[in-house]
Order: structure tokens, then sequence, then C-alpha cells
């Protein structure tokens, strides 16, 4: 979702927010700053590869009455400067929004140096923290002009390739929980987080297509989750299915789990395995982790027919 796409959306955001400082910790190109850059050069700054050194000083701006916005890679953020973003974001609730590319698999060609497979869990147990993870284009125009309007630390999840523009056009992101489609005899409620929205739609095209219908749902915002979409579904079909561009341990499934594991419905949860990924192209990725979309089929079927409890 870093594409060239998401240059004019940060472009047209700095034009609409004077109080918004893009940071950039050594990855420009990558994270497509150029053009906010070229546009407001006295709001840029290009602080090279010092992650650490990045968040304190968006948290000494936002304590200033900035808006800072740091771009670096999600591996990077989670892992190199998590006391920062703990001690200096977190825990004061600075006004910090911190951009996060190559989540997952779709910036596989670098390998597990900078896929980032395991941010979730650790950004999620960060206190006050809100985090979105956008499935297309237009989503990550709303979300990010959301999270910037919004009045504390924030983490914005973006996959880096293959983005699409608008996959959800009727759809309002007021709440980020979605509700695409429903059916009366659906035999489960089919969930899909982030950037795996194109490849959970199509999955729900080819089930549908079997005979296999179901209630498909996306989220954008996980945190807070707002659920009661997924729970009023899950009260009919009975069966839940998660899909997620993380490992599933202290991912977007455990959240779901935890939120409405108390009704008792069987809950399959879809996601990273719990390995490095080999380097790779992502369709070849999603199909090594069993989440393209004929994958993704296969293991929903399976699940209501056999009514396997995951």
């Amino acid at each position: 979702m870093v594409e060239e796409g998401y240059e004019l959306i940060l472009r047209e955001l700095g034009g609409k927010e004077p109080s918004i400082v893009v940071l950039d910790a050594g990855l420009a190109t990558s994270m497509k700053t150029r053009l906010f850059a070229e546009e407001f050069p006295g709001r840029y700054l290009n602080l090279g590869i010092a992650e650490q050194n990045a968040v304190s000083l968006a948290s000494g701006l936002a304590r200033r009455g900035l808006v800072p916005l740091l771009h670096t890679f999600s591996n990077f953020i989670a892992r190199r400067a998590h006391d920062q973003v703990a001690l200096s974001v977190a825990w004061p609730g600075c006004n910090v929004k911190l951009i996060g590319g190559s989540c997952g698999l779709f910036d596989g060609r670098n390998g597990p140096s900078h896929m980032a497979t395991d941010d979730l869990s650790v950004m999620a147990g960060l206190p006050g923290v809100m985090i979105a993870e956008p499935g297309d284009l237009r989503q990550t125009r709303e979300l990010l002009g959301r999270l910037v309007r919004h009045n504390g630390p924030a983490y914005l999840r973006l996959r880096r390739y293959g983005a699409d523009l608008d996959l959800l056009p009727d759809a309002d992101y007021a709440t980020g929980t979605v509700l695409i489609a429903r059916n009366d005899l659906a035999l489960c409620t089919l969930v899909a987080c982030g950037t795996m929205l194109a490849e959970t739609r199509l999955a729900a095209d080819m089930l549908r297509d079997k005979g296999v219908p179901l209630d498909l749902v996306h989220v954008s915002v996980l945190k807070p989750l707002h659920v009661d979409v997924i729970a009023d579904s899950a009260k009919r079909t009975r069966r839940i299915v998660t899909v997620e561009n993380h490992v599933l341990s202290g991912g977007f499934g455990d959240a779901i789990a935890r939120a409405v594991g108390h009704t008792g419905f069987p809950h399959l949860r879809l996601g990273l395995p719990d390995e490095f990924i080999p380097a790779g192209d992502p369709a070849w990725q999603l199909a090594f982790c069993g989440l393209d979309a004929v994958s993704l089929a296969e293991h929903v079927s399976h699940f209501v027919h056999r009514g396997e409890h995951v």
C-alpha cells in the first residue's frame, strides 16, 4: 500500500493539516514520502537509519503541539524502537503517528528482516495506542486522516505492494468494522483483517459459487476493536473464521477470540505460520502460507462441513 498512491494521499493531507510534520528513518523511497518533502520541505525530516532517535524526536515534536508522522518499516518500529515507542510515546500519550510499511507478506522479496509478521502482538500490547490496517487505498486515505485527527498515539500498518484502489466503494468505515455481505442462511462469519481483504473477498466469492453461504466482514481498525457486527453475525452462523496477515500468536484472531470467545462458537484462525517465511514473490508467499484465495476457500469449506474447532 506504500505505493505512488500513498505519496499523493500524504501530500494531500499535508495541505489540509498544517500541523503535520513527516519524519523519515532513511526510507524516503520505500515509504513514499518524496512528494510531501518537495511540497513542504520545512515540515520534513529524514533522520536516517536511526529509528530509536526518530521516535524520541517525534515525541518531542508532539509535545510542542505538532503532529509527527514517523515513517519506517513495521519491523523496525516494533522491534528496534519498541522501548522508545513504549516509554516516549505510549506511556505519556504523545500525539505521534507511527506509519509502518512492509507489513506481513507484501514485501516478501526482502525476507524476514523486513517482513513484519509479529508487530501487532507488540504494538497492541501498549496501552492507549490506536491501531489500523487498511485493505485498499481509499481506506488508507480515510484512516490516515482519522489517525491524524485522533488525539493520541496511533500505529498505521501498511502493505508495500499490490494495493487495490477501492474494494468496497459503498462501505462506511466509521467504526472500522464493516459487514460486506450478509446471508440469512450463512454457515459461518468470515472476517478479513486489513490487508487480507482482497484475497478473503475472492475466497468468499468462490465459496458462494460452491454453495457455501456466509457473512463477510472486514476490520480495518484493530484497536479499539468494534466487534458488535461480528458477534451479531456469529449468533446466526455459529462459526467464525478470521484471516490475518500476521502470526496467530497475539494477532487479530486472538483479539477476536478474547472479544467473542465466551460465546463458545467454533473459531478457525488463519494467519501466518509459526516460522520465518522464506523470501519470495507475494503471490508465492500467500500460497506457501495457505492464505491465497483458493487455499482460504478450501480451509473454510472444510471447517464448515466438518465442524472442526481450531
